[in-house]
């Protein structure tokens, strides 16, 4: 059973009901927690953090794409984020010589197993660049001035309340546009200015939020 960083929602930072506002640090997420992702679908006592990448061409404007597969509750919407859950796989301990994999397999067998710090940002990076992986066909190299912006948070969807965005951006650095990699259910708009995704009700609200605060 996979397992997903989780972060219980009293050691998250105030959250409004709706925003995107910015942040130095994931200090907070030195108490994040690994379970499995069909527990924490549905428990709102937990936040499942999520990064969520902008990338921007030299004019500024942000690479698009619509969803035409994937979650159900996505399907159809466009979005300027590329990103998801951070897996274990890309747990970056805090102090060398920190097994996950092993821990999490006692975990999974009812062994009480206390979890290895890590470090929040390292971390999230690896699942960034992950996805960048995985949706894109891209690495590191084609992205430049890689940076951690702001947290994403909305309350009025059952989704919504147990994820929190953590929002970066990073320019692109190709000549071309990004391309979804083959078998990943996306569709490639181009890059667009911030004030159209902000303003066009067919992204989806984290896209929106995102790209109102770029502005």
């Amino acid at each position: 059973m996979p397992h997903i960083l989780t972060l219980p929602r009293t050691h998250a930072p105030a959250l409004p009901p709706s925003g995107c506002w910015a942040i130095t640090d994931l200090d907070f997420l030195q108490h994040a927690q690994w379970q499995s992702r069909a527990q924490a679908e549905h428990d709102e006592a937990w936040l499942q953090p999520i990064p969520y990448l902008l990338l921007q061409n030299a004019s500024g404007h942000i690479w698009c794409y619509q969803r035409t597969g994937g979650d159900a509750r996505l399907h159809g919407r466009c979005s300027c984020g590329v990103g998801g859950h951070v897996d274990s796989q890309d747990a970056e301990p805090a102090f060398e010589n920190n097994d996950f994999d092993s821990c999490l397999r006692l975990q999974d067998k009812g062994q009480k197993q206390l979890l290895p710090p890590i470090n929040p940002q390292a971390t999230l990076q690896r699942a960034l660049l992950r996805e960048v992986r995985e949706e894109l066909a891209a690495d590191s190299a084609d992205l430049q001035d890689l940076r951690l912006q702001a947290l994403i948070y909305e309350a009025h969807s059952a989704v919504g309340r147990v994820h929190l965005g953590v929002l970066y951006t990073a320019l692109w650095r190709p000549v071309h546009a990004p391309q979804p990699a083959a078998g990943e259910a996306l569709h490639g708009l181009g890059f667009r200015p911030a004030q159209d995704i902000a303003n066009d009700d067919q992204f989806e609200l984290w896209s929106r939020l995102a790209a109102q605060y770029m502005l």
